[in-house]
């Protein structure tokens, strides 16, 4: 009887052996070298002839498992680490595969969406406030997407009055040398005749443009609707202030194949006002729009029409005040296949828009 329960033991730890070895050589078998594979596959048959019989030397075949499987996956003393890492390899690449065919991140870059979409905004204040440093300032930047930032003078000197745009920078020359600042602290600047280094010259709390999921299947199955928030490609499209290498959102106006026009701030479609899904009777009415739809580009004046192909659809901003949103209006219709989808739920910051995308 005990010679029974010593053998059933011997076969279950031969079994642990063969399959750890097992493991190590399908973990390797595509960067190991071939001599060392073989060399572990002649090593398990001897340990498996070893388990069917229960005959030859166990201590020894163990052992030139053990070594064997060492030479194709050798230990280390960072093997914890070693495991942490592919961890995080796998879960990259699964979450570079749900972003490739169903949920792509965007952040949103400009005020062209608002009230409905942020880009990046800012509030006045002057000077670091307490939740401005460490480790404050970590956590009120995760939870909100607040930052402060200054901008400091390098040099003594008196300011040229004329302020110029370099890109998305507006610059500021003291004593002839250019200061950039981010053109979304425009609000914030108030310039002085002159300045002594280390003068703040700009200071606001910058808060982050909403960060939202774009559902990239939806499209696949479904038309484009009236009303949608979408992401779509500029490669398409030809206008000398449109970069071909980048990605615009704005809410879908047009469909395809209708004359679009705009009137007192409100989309015309074949004729007929838009007030349908409820938003565009909010965007022409609610003050926070500036007016509803502005007359601009090639839809300057109310008489002013764009047709649609019947591949394309019509994309405007919700802030079209002037100057707020480069746009359909002044470069006319997407075509389909230039849409990455709907955005359909902000995830960060964690502000007042968290949530779905209305």
């Amino acid at each position: 009887m005990i010679d029974l329960l010593k053998k059933r033991k011997l076969r279950k730890q031969l079994k642990e052996y063969l399959h750890a070895a097992r493991h190590a050589r399908h973990m390797r078998e595509d960067v190991a070298a071939p001599k060392d594979i073989e060399a572990l596959k002649e090593a398990e048959a001897v340990v498996l002839e070893i388990r069917r019989t229960g005959e030859g030397d166990v201590a020894k075949a163990v052992e030139r498992l053990s070594a064997a499987a060492d030479k194709v996956y050798p230990s280390s003393n960072n093997s914890g680490m070693r495991e942490n890492v592919e961890v995080i390899i796998v879960a990259l690449a699964a979450a570079m595969a749900i972003r490739a065919f169903f949920f792509q991140p965007f952040k949103i870059p400009t005020g062209s969406m608002q009230p409905t979409l942020n880009g990046i905004t800012t509030e006045a204040q002057a000077g670091v406030g307490i939740s401005d440093r460490q480790p404050l300032k970590f956590v009120k930047w995760l939870l909100t997407g607040e930052s402060y930032k200054e901008i400091r003078a390098q040099v003594p000197g008196s300011v040229n009055p004329q302020v110029y745009v370099d890109r998305d920078k507006l610059v500021v020359e003291i004593a002839g040398i250019p200061h950039k600042i981010p053109s979304y602290m425009r609000d914030q600047l108030k310039l002085k005749p002159r300045y002594s280094k280390g003068d703040v010259i700009c200071s606001a709390q910058v808060i982050a443009g909403d960060h939202i999921l774009v559902n990239k299947m939806k499209y696949n199955f479904m038309h484009p609707e009236r009303g949608d928030i979408s992401v779509f490609d500029t490669k398409n499209i030809e206008h000398d202030q449109v970069r071909a290498d980048t990605f615009y959102i704005k809410r879908m106006v047009g469909l395809s194949g209708e004359k679009i026009q705009i009137r007192n701030g409100r989309i015309v479609a074949d004729g007929e006002i838009v007030s349908e899904p409820p938003m565009f009777e909010k965007i022409a009415t609610d003050p926070a729009y500036h007016g509803g739809h502005g007359n601009a580009g090639m839809l300057f004046g109310p008489t002013a029409s764009i047709q649609l192909a019947d591949d394309e659809y019509l994309m405007c901003g919700d802030n079209t005040a002037p100057n707020m949103s480069l746009d359909g209006r002044f470069f006319g219709g997407v075509r389909r296949e230039d849409f990455q989808g709907p955005a359909f739920f902000v995830y960060w910051p964690f502000r007042d828009h968290w949530g779905i995308v209305r």
